[in-house]
């Protein structure tokens, strides 16, 4: 199986088999193979090492960087990756030819790939390309200012307190389940606030088309509409040849959605 350029072997000779067989996965002898590929293994297994390596991998056999779609969950993680794929690409392009590194436009988190998305089709989704990202202290200040609004910041009963509300509003967008689901499973004490939840969550969503801004949640749940739209899906798909995530088992059902 002809899956790694021979005269590049050597700078793969420190992989395992398995990592072998994934980082030539549909190459070569194998290039038929274009079925998706799941790789399942444990802490310090090197998953993230044999990603690397697999960029590089697809880039000696003619793939386009600049059509790669490369994610992760944290941008600590982000940055862990592209040091990698970079050291990775500089052994094995330095070696193999005298040019240039390639550059990696489109690796990052699933949110900063969101938002370069959404600002490039904005107009097409009902979006005002300027719009502002809050980070969450900034969505908790926000959801707290309608939370005192409406009347519930002083309550006899204590209603959750801000970061609670938006941890539950997280979760109900990110795991797609209805609030009192989400209540009952994870946030059983606040269940019986069900009601004044969702006053709130609705005032939450206004405040933030009023002030023509995205919470970090809004960015997943726009792509994901974008997604649902067969045109722009077909198009926002037809930017990229390869899509690799790293971390997959921190997928939540937004993302997987997304990506599929």
């Amino acid at each position: 199986m002809n899956t790694i350029p021979t005269s590049c072997a050597d700078l793969f000779e420190t992989l395992n088999d398995e990592q072998r067989l994934a980082v030539g996965h549909g190459l070569g002898d194998n290039s038929g193979d274009t079925r998706p590929l799941l790789i399942i293994a444990g802490a310090g297994s090197g998953k993230t090492n044999t990603l690397a390596y697999r960029v590089a991998n697809l880039i000696l056999h003619q793939a386009d960087p600049q059509r790669m779609l490369l994610l992760t969950f944290s941008r600590r993680a982000a940055v862990e990756m592209e040091r990698r794929v970079g050291g990775v690409l500089n052994r094995v392009m330095g070696q193999s030819a005298s040019r240039s590194l390639p550059s990696l436009p489109w690796s990052g988190t699933f949110h900063g790939i969101a938002a370069r998305l959404l600002r490039n089709y904005a107009a097409r989704i009902g979006l005002d390309e300027s719009f502002t990202i809050h980070d969450r202290g900034d969505s908790e200040d926000l959801l707290g200012m309608v939370r005192h609004d409406i009347g519930l910041s002083s309550t006899q009963n204590r209603f959750p307190q801000k970061g609670t509300s938006l941890s539950i509003y997280s979760r109900v967008v990110n795991s797609q389940q209805p609030l009192l689901q989400v209540l009952q499973q994870t946030f059983p004490w606040c269940a019986h606030w069900e009601a004044e939840l969702k006053r709130v969550f609705g005032s939450y969503v206004e405040a933030k088309q009023q002030q023509n801004v995205l919470d970090f949640d809004d960015l997943l749940l726009f792509w994901s509409e974008m997604m649902s739209d067969p045109e722009l899906a077909a198009e926002v798909g037809n930017r990229f040849d390869h899509v690799l995530v790293d971390e997959y088992q921190d997928t939540n059902r937004l993302q997987a959605a997304i990506l599929l």
